[in-house]
Parts: structure tokens; sequence; C-alpha cells
């Protein structure tokens, strides 16, 4: 005869079921997990950190974008899945670049959504890069790319997605800044 026992509205056969121990031991795990999981989930964005792909350049989030050597505006309007490509040339010796794609000031703030991604001469590519990925949800996305050494000379491209923007279209700002 099998001995049943109430556990929590259900009923748990010894030697059918796993035990009460090891269910709980079981129920306790996954909370954990669902713990941890949400806690990572609700770290600032202002915790955001360098990121160096196999590129070998460091994209860090900036807070400002200062004065630069040389700055190169293009202004646009990109349209729902519509995908431009700006392409700009870096001379040689250039140290650092700030990137700052700007499309906040528009009628409907923040509903709009774009991404950024950046193509080195020799395709290797960075990103893409959505709203947040500097620290803020803001409608920007300001990084700066560095190297150890100067940064790649020749033609980057950068590639902007119109991900979620209303049938007129979203007007942006895309700024470059060269250091050397």
């Amino acid at each position: 005869m099998e001995r049943k026992v109430k556990v929590r509205d259900l009923d748990v056969m010894r030697g059918d079921l796993m035990s009460v121990a090891k269910r709980s031991e079981y129920v306790a795990e996954r909370m954990l997990l669902v713990v941890l999981l949400i806690a990572l989930l609700l770290v600032p964005g202002a915790m955001a950190r360098a990121c160096t792909p196999a590129t070998g350049i460091v994209v860090t989030p900036v807070a400002d974008v200062g004065d630069g050597v040389e700055v190169q505006s293009i202004v646009g309007t990109i349209h729902p899945g519509e995908y431009q490509t700006i392409e700009k040339p870096v001379p040689t010796g250039v140290r650092s670049i700030v990137v700052n794609l700007d499309w906040s000031g528009h009628q409907h703030p923040g509903t709009d959504l774009l991404t950024l991604t950046i193509t080195l001469p020799g395709s290797a590519a960075l990103g893409p890069y959505h709203d947040g990925a500097d620290g803020r949800t803001d409608e920007k996305i300001a990084l700066t790319l560095s190297g150890s050494d100067s940064l790649p000379s020749g033609t980057w491209k950068f590639l902007i997605f119109g991900e979620d923007v209303p049938e007129e279209g979203t007007e942006y700002t895309l700024n470059v800044i060269y250091y050397y």
C-alpha cells in the first residue's frame, strides 16, 4: 500500500515521486535563477561597460560629445524598414572617433527606434547598436571607438536602420568626430 503525504495541495506518493526535500531544493534553485535574471535586467544603463569586439577596437559610451579635430554632420530622414549607409573617410593617425546618432526632438518622443552598425575598412562590423547602448534611453547613440594604436584608416560605413519609425519617417543627425 502506498503512503500519501499532503504537500501544498499536492499528493506526493513515497517512492513514486521525488521527495519533499528534493522538490524543495528544485524549487529553491528555480527561484534563485529567476531572481538572478531579474537582477540582470534591472542593472541600470549607467553601468554600461566598454566592449572590445574581435576588431580590437574598444567601444565605450560617451557622456558628452566634446571638441574634436573634425566634425562631420549628416542630417537625413529614415522610413520604416529602410537602411541608409553613410560613408566617411577616416584619415591616418586617428586615435579615437566619437559617433553620435541623434533622432530626438520629433513630435512623438520615446517611440521611434533606430539602430546603428559601423563597418570598418576591410568589412569588420561593430554593432548593431540600439538606443541605450550608451547607458541612456534618450533616442541617441553616443559611442567612442578607440584602439591601442591608430584606428584603421579608409572608408568607414555607418549603417542606420529605421527599426520602428512612423510612415512619414524620422529625422536624424549623425556626427562623426575624429581625435588624433
